[in-house]
């Protein structure tokens, strides 16, 4: 007996370390399944997972990046315009009948064509090109925005359909229950057999209602499946959403400035407009510099010697267009009616975000005040029917009352899972419009490529999944449910001119205290001084994060040469926040009037091989030194 129990709890020794590596290796396997395009096994964690899931195996997001690459070709093709061409020519002739007289037997020919003037043509492709590659640079943000909000909704459509499967077979048991003891009232004579039909009744319905609810989980496993490649198995609970807006001006606001459609629309306008301007200087003459040399190898007669000649020429180009036949001027007109086109698609979308966000915004909250006002209907039914069973026992409630209350109290535990599904979902909608909702937003994506890490410090695991602004829009919900507690302080306050109910921000944002760091000897950093220069509406490029200051001062050393030879003056900053418990230190470099020439300059500097983003000055931290404008002297 001794040796058996042993057995047991070795076997169970064995099985505990079985699952726990199993768990251990399913992130490995996962990892190893969507680099390689296996269809593996993968489950589900969290959101953020299922997130970093579709973002590494979508194909709107691979498009558009392929877009984009493809877009950055065309800077290149548009600067070799305006760059010398060198030919060359060889060619060897040989007499087949008849005395070799005449033409070269061996000709080489090579010239240098210098393009000085073209009418400004060569330098407006150059900017449209940059410019269409500022479009589908943001073009690549509306897709992953796109597929984060097919992935939110699957997420949140699994979890809301397993609790209604859950809540239904709880109905049956419950049902159940009612039924036998039903039946066995009716065979003491205490009940009657219209009891017992009714009884029967409301159980046949809620076999019905279990048959559906797992179908509907099926439906909602398969489509999460197909978004994110992974299987839906143990669901965390869904994360709490941050910068929500408190009203919704602020939300239109931020719409027309940062969602990433308009800013792809007015990419596209700048591109037609410098498209336009190319047009025109088609029309005007082209200056070129040109300088051709010659070698020649002849025979003047078969009785003579070889007779080796060389020659050489420099001199100027002109050409003037005279008459083309009209295709230069319809041209320019063709390009300046895109260009108007490109100007009215702007108005068109500015004035649908905005309205989209208002409206947005007041689903969001009328989503939110359904979801209260289903807590309180489960709190009253589930008193109600706490009521009539007591009542039911003193014989002034029926059978009927019994069912009629549990089935309230069903029905009003499902309107709230539905509600907190739609709210959860209308809030995120609202960030997608208010453009808060890409990949560099919500922690997603490989970071490598858009932040610089210290070279001799492993900030990988930081940074990979480390959100963009310091309040992360995904934040982990501390309910002990699937979805975030909602309560009616938790709501925003909109003015008291917004024609909808007022709420107030579910999260506010946490100030942060600036942090002193000790100086190193190498460096000796200035004392914490907030810029004065700096607004926080501003815009500014961000070149690097790092985990001591010391270490971000060096690499602006470093690259302070090339970043203001590439997008000419401006200033560095430094600033501090924390990022899963640790301190780190952003570099940055501004500031930008808006958000159209940050990113144009950010978009020089990945021309130039060094990696930057864009964002608000009031989201980079606490500044903790300022470097010198360019031209001023003694601040450093």
């Amino acid at each position: 007996m001794q040796n058996k129990h042993q057995i047991s709890i070795y076997s169970g020794l064995v099985v505990q370390h079985r699952q726990r590596s199993i768990k251990l290796l399913l992130p490995v396997v996962c990892i190893g399944a969507l680099v390689y395009n296996i269809e593996g096994p993968c489950l589900a964690e969290d959101l953020t997972q299922a997130l970093q899931a579709a973002y590494s195996r979508s194909e709107i997001i691979a498009n558009a990046a392929a877009e984009h690459e493809a877009d950055l070709e065309r800077v290149t093709i548009s600067r070799a315009a305006g760059l010398p061409e060198v030919n060359a020519s060889l060619s060897v002739n040989e007499a087949v009948v008849g005395p070799r007289i005449g033409p070269d037997l061996l000709s080489v020919q090579g010239g240098i064509s210098l393009p000085l003037y073209r009418g400004g043509s060569v330098k407006n492709q150059i900017k449209a090109a940059k410019a269409q590659s500022d479009a589908s640079y943001v073009g690549k943000r509306t897709a992953e925005a796109q597929v984060f909000s097919e992935v939110v909704a699957a997420y949140a459509n699994v979890i809301r359909d397993r609790q209604i499967l859950v809540l239904s077979r709880e109905n049956l048991d419950t049902l159940t229950t009612t039924l036998n003891a039903t039946r066995a009232r009716f065979q003491v004579r205490d009940l009657t057999r219209t009891d017992v039909a009714q009884a029967e009744s409301r159980v046949a319905l809620a076999q019905g209602e279990v048959e559906t609810a797992e179908a509907n989980l099926i439906e909602a496993m398969e489509e999460f499946q197909r978004v994110t490649g992974m299987q839906a198995t143990d669901l965390a609970p869904m994360p709490v959403l941050r910068n929500l807006p408190p009203d919704p001006e602020t939300a239109a606001r931020s719409a027309v400035d940062e969602n990433p459609d308009i800013l792809r629309a007015r990419a596209v306008s700048e591109a037609r407009r410098y498209e336009w301007r190319a047009a025109r200087g088609g029309a005007l003459p082209s200056v070129s510099a040109v300088a051709n040399g010659r070698y020649g190898n002849s025979m003047q007669a078969p009785a003579q010697a070889d007779n080796s000649r060389f020659g050489a020429t420099v001199g100027f180009s002109i050409n003037v267009p005279l008459f083309q036949g009209g295709r230069t001027s319809a041209s320019i007109r063709e390009a300046n009616l895109r260009e108007n086109q490109a100007l009215l698609a702007v108005s068109d979308l500015e004035r649908r975000l905005t309205a989209q966000a208002r409206s947005e915004y007041a689903n969001w909250q009328a989503s939110s005040s359904v979801v209260m006002a289903s807590q309180r209907a489960v709190t009253a039914a589930r008193s109600a029917l706490a009521g009539v069973r007591a009542e039911s026992d003193v014989g002034t409630r029926t059978i009927l009352d019994i069912l009629n209350a549990e089935q309230e109290l069903r029905n009003a535990q499902v309107q709230l899972v539905s509600a907190q599904r739609d709210s959860y979902v209308a809030a995120f909608a609202l960030l997608t419009t208010m453009g808060r909702t890409q990949a560099h937003h919500l922690g997603v994506g490989n970071r490598a490529t858009e932040l610089v890490p210290e070279p001799e410090t492993d900030l990988t695991s930081d940074l990979a999944f480390a959100p963009e602004t310091d309040e992360p829009e995904l934040a982990a919900s501390s309910s002990a449910g699937p979805w975030p507690k909602i309560a009616v302080e938790d709501l925003p306050i909109a003015a008291a001119s917004s024609p909808v109910p007022p709420v107030r921000p579910a999260a506010p944002e946490r100030q942060e205290t600036p942090v002193v760091r000790k100086a190193t000897p190498e460096f000796s950093p200035q004392p914490v001084r907030p810029s004065t220069r700096f607004e926080p509406t501003q815009w500014v490029i961000q070149l690097a994060a790092f985990s001591t200051q010391a270490s971000a001062q060096q690499h602006w050393q470093e690259i302070e040469g090339q970043t203001k030879r590439l997008i000419g003056p401006g200033r560095p900053v430094i600033t501090s926040f924390r990022s899963a418990g640790n301190e780190m230190f952003r570099l940055a470099f501004g500031p930008f009037p808006d958000f159209a020439a940050a990113e144009a300059a950010c978009h020089d500097l990945r021309l130039g091989k060094q990696n930057c983003i864009v964002r608000r000055f009031s989201t980079l931290g606490v500044p903790q030194w300022t470097g010198p404008l360019s031209g001023e002297e003694g601040e450093r």
